[in-house]
């Protein structure tokens, strides 16, 4: 049996709080794991065991997904490999421990809980925040600890500063930033004015990507990289101004936001290019749809916030992308935000069109842009960047925040918090002039084509799905998919398929989504009121917008398959929406079986996402059919003909 890291809960307790472990820890869920009310994103607590005490922990991000599927359920054993420890003040008893898991590895599930754990009690606090935990600690002290020590040495880091002040035994400054703040000092200067200088020994400072919404005393040491100018809304329900920062260490991003009373008093005081020393701030989940950074939190600036300007300005980046080459837009989801550095080859005139939600009117301008990777996408500006948009062709331009559509198959857009940087001065500029100068200008260009998939050639017909020659050229068989191991790598692959369903599983073939706007998230149903709740947007609905997920078997001549599809490719294959065959099941469940007979043994194109999952110790590979094309018989009779034809 896995040996859990006893005596761990104990030592994060006694330690200082706001705290970063990065060294290896094993804990055991112990109790059912709930979902966070009120995220943006999807979020769990429960309760972890070392086997001897038990702890509030915080799943967020990329490892809720694990949740979703029950990959991580009651009783699983996760092996920690960095998480960050917070406390929380209560009246009259013990500080509450939270446990934020950061980077994970399952270890198994087992049946019951192992050992007898028992909850934190104001006799732990015997020597908390004293120093490092007893592990830490080297020499006599630490032999005559009462705590089992476990094989490894757990390392506890606090946020590393420019210049040491005098340090606890833990690593971190005995006093906080705020603490060396003289409370009659403003927090900042008044409008007009600039912002305070930070004078004494530097701040122990807090790396950006270590910021959540668990942790409340940190301070950033960042830059400015972008600021918006100062908007204003007016609704029914309420009115005001804000304006957004992008600030960035050498550890990443974030997107902060100053709402109506703080406006006059921050805007003056942020300036492009300067770097400062920021805390008090919330940190909440981030709304990405205001965002062009990639970060799953955001701050929100308040009356407490502190801001100060840092003199030192080195080993500061200017500014951060991360670029992707367009040929692997495939492998983002709609609205997910990227950056890109391209070549413009063309420049379209500026047109209006009409929204289709509220009839308003829209300035749009459409680019074709290329790069190193062989491909050429669509990219759109709009309202004043489209306006006054007037870069030469063949510039080398540098998007950043660039939304990702898939009208046509793959698009961008850069919505009004992109930035757009043309011929930035990096190296990766230059390297892109010198290859387009020497190769790509003379090259003929892949594109995207269809409702979402694969790479057709450029000014080509694919179908949707490439070019007849690129669809041969990644077209697998059942047999070939098995003995290549596709989907067995670290990274998702993407392959086509030629089959015939088989089955669809019946059951569960849709789930309740959330019917607001760019919003497809499950809700639940509220008995008492029978409207449905979606968290993420805080809003009721009369009637969810059910949405396809479900699983079927395709055959070939050499094997068969278990493929997943979502509600684009479920429509395709049924025929109806998934609205219309919920409520065929529910007035006529014969009607409904025999519509899901009817949309078997029907030969379909398939353009497919395999990707590699681990459940109980069991790694399998999932493959997700991405778009489904009906067979066109005259083109795939040409096409058999060309491959009878490559045989003499």
């Amino acid at each position: 049996m896995v040996e859990l890291s006893a005596g761990e809960i104990l030592r994060f307790h006694q330690a200082p709080s706001n705290i970063i472990v990065t060294s290896p820890c094993v804990f055991q869920v112990v109790s059912p794991i709930q979902s966070l009310p009120n995220q943006a994103t999807d979020a769990y607590r429960c309760m972890v065991s070392d086997g001897e005490r038990m702890s509030l922990a915080v799943i967020p991000g990329k490892l809720s997904a694990m949740v979703a599927d029950e990959t991580i359920t009651r009783f699983t054993i996760l092996k920690i490999n960095k998480c960050s420890v917070s406390k929380k003040e209560r009246q009259g008893s013990s500080p509450m421990l939270f446990i934020l898991i950061q980077d994970a590895e399952i270890l198994g599930t087992v049946d019951e809980k192992i050992g007898n754990p028992v909850k934190l009690t104001e006799q732990d606090d015997v020597g908390a925040d004293s120093g490092a935990p007893q592990s830490s600690v080297a020499g006599p002290a630490a032999a005559e600890s009462p705590i089992s020590r476990p094989a490894y040495q757990p390392q506890y880091q606090q946020p590393p500063a420019q210049q040491q002040p005098q340090q606890s035994r833990f690593g971190g400054a005995q006093s906080s930033f705020m603490n060396r703040v003289d409370d009659i000092k403003p927090k900042y200067s008044g409008m007009g004015g600039s912002a305070p200088v930070h004078t004494g020994a530097p701040p122990s400072v807090h790396p950006i990507s270590d910021l959540n919404p668990y942790h409340n005393k940190w301070t950033i040491r960042a830059r400015v990289t972008q600021k918006t100018s100062i908007k204003s809304w007016n609704k029914p329900t309420s009115q005001g101004r804000l304006f957004s920062v992008n600030l960035l260490d050498d550890s990443g991003e974030i997107r902060a936001t100053t709402f109506t009373q703080q406006v006059d008093k921050l805007f003056p005081l942020l300036e492009t290019g300067k770097v400062y020393y920021i805390s008090n701030a919330q940190v909440r989940m981030a709304k990405q749809q205001f965002s062009n950074v990639n970060n799953q939190y955001e701050l929100t600036f308040d009356d407490n916030t502190t801001v100060e300007l840092c003199l030192e300005q080195a080993n500061v980046p200017q500014e951060h992308y991360n670029f992707i080459p367009l040929a692997s837009l495939e492998k983002f989801e709609k609205n997910q935000v990227v950056d890109v550095l391209c070549v413009l080859r063309d420049a379209g005139e500026v047109a209006e069109i009409t929204s289709r939600t509220d009839d308003r009117k829209m300035i749009k301008r459409e680019l074709t842009i290329v790069d190193k990777s062989g491909f050429q996408v669509r990219a759109s500006l709009w309202g004043t960047e489209a306006e006054t948009f007037n870069v030469p062709v063949e510039h080398v331009v540098a998007f950043k925040g660039m939304r990702v559509g898939d009208f046509g198959g793959r698009t961008l857009s850069l919505p009004s918090v992109g930035s757009m940087t043309v011929n930035p001065d990096i190296p990766e500029a230059h390297a892109l002039r010198g290859w387009y100068d020497a190769e790509g200008r003379h090259m003929s260009f892949q594109s995207f084509r269809g409702a979402g998939g694969g790479a057709g050639g450029a000014g080509g017909s694919g179908g949707g799905i490439g070019s007849a020659e690129n669809f041969e050229a990644q077209l697998k068989t059942m047999a070939q998919v098995g003995a290549e191991n596709i989907g067995a790598r670290d990274t998702p692959e993407f392959f086509n398929l030629k089959g015939t369903i088989a089955f669809i599983r019946a059951n569960n073939l849709a789930y309740p989504s959330c019917p607001g706007e760019n919003c497809s998230k499950k809700v639940t149903e509220d008995l008492s009121s029978g409207q449905w709740r979606c968290e993420k947007c805080e809003r009721s609905w009369p009637a969810p917008d059910y949405r396809y997920i479900f699983s079927f078997n395709v055959s070939d001549d050499t094997g068969q398959n278990w493929l997943q599809c979502f509600n684009e490719v479920g429509e395709v294959l049924l025929g109806a929406t998934a609205n219309e065959m919920i409520e065929l099941q529910r007035v006529n469940e014969v009607a409904f079986g025999q519509k899901l007979a009817d949309a078997t043994f029907k030969e379909y194109k398939f353009r497919c996402k395999a990707k590699s999952e681990t459940f109980n110790e069991v790694t399998r590979v999932r493959i997700s059919a991405t778009n489904a094309y009906p067979i066109d018989y005259v083109a795939e009779t040409a096409r058999l003909s060309r491959l009878i034809d490559s045989y003499n």
